[in-house]
């Protein structure tokens, strides 16, 4: 549980609160002001997380994801009623956490169960923010820049808007950028990633887009000309 609290925290999420029985898991839904739920399958009993996955689905309208130790055909059979909008399995790390919330929001959104995920994991290559009720969708191809700003994360997209995450600039490299698209980024100094795509020329230590230019620092500029194959 703590392991979880850490890692939402470290992610930017409020967590609105947490419990270990079923009782206390009641008492808060019905309280508590909530954007999605994260539900142990065996919360204090076998399946016991099952009733409470409806109760959020059904009568609360809200997505949550159900935390297994294991995928397979019988949690996809029994859970199905519940409709969860995405898994968790197992032992995780920060990164399945990420787009395991991700995926739901997706999901959820979308108004599909991921049922398709006993096939296999998935690593979307969009992600969403929050902005003020509700959730904007933005797929990693339009990021041109990503800028660190102290324990956050400016999101610059190809069409000038900025969206703000709390995540620091290394952690959102490490663990919320799809290990897929991690090539597809390139970082040119201390505070800022571009996306490779969108440099169009090299001019001496500064990175050209289409309207921008950022500074390139000397210690980057060697692993920048070997992502963007240039030979001098």
């Amino acid at each position: 549980m703590q392991q979880i609290l850490y890692h939402l925290d470290q992610f930017g999420y409020k967590v609105t609160g947490h419990a270990y029985t079923i009782d206390d898991a009641l008492s808060m839904i019905r309280t508590a002001n909530f954007d999605i739920a994260l539900l142990d399958i065996n919360l204090n009993g076998k399946n016991s997380g099952i009733e409470l996955g409806r109760l959020i689905s059904q009568t609360l309208k809200k997505p949550f994801i159900f935390i297994t130790s294991s995928i397979h055909d019988g949690i996809i059979d029994e859970t199905a009623s519940a409709h969860p909008s995405a898994f968790l399995t197992k032992p995780f790390n920060p990164a399945t956490l990420y787009i395991s919330i991700q995926s739901a929001l997706h999901h959820f959104s979308a108004g599909q169960p991921p049922l398709q995920a006993k096939n296999k994991p998935v690593s979307p290559n969009s992600f969403f923010v929050k902005m003020g009720n509700k959730y904007i969708r933005i797929d990693w191809d339009d990021v041109v820049c990503l800028r660190s700003e102290t324990n956050h994360t400016n999101i610059i997209t190809a069409d000038n808007s900025t969206y703000l995450i709390r995540s620091s600039l290394q952690r959102t490299m490490q663990h919320i950028v799809p290990g897929a698209l991690k090539n597809n980024f390139v970082q040119i100094n201390r505070a800022e990633v571009l996306h490779i795509k969108y440099i169009e020329k090299i001019v001496e230590d500064e990175a050209i887009t289409k309207g921008r230019s950022y500074s390139i620092s000397e210690s980057y500029m060697k692993n920048l000309k070997q992502q963007l194959n240039i030979v001098s």
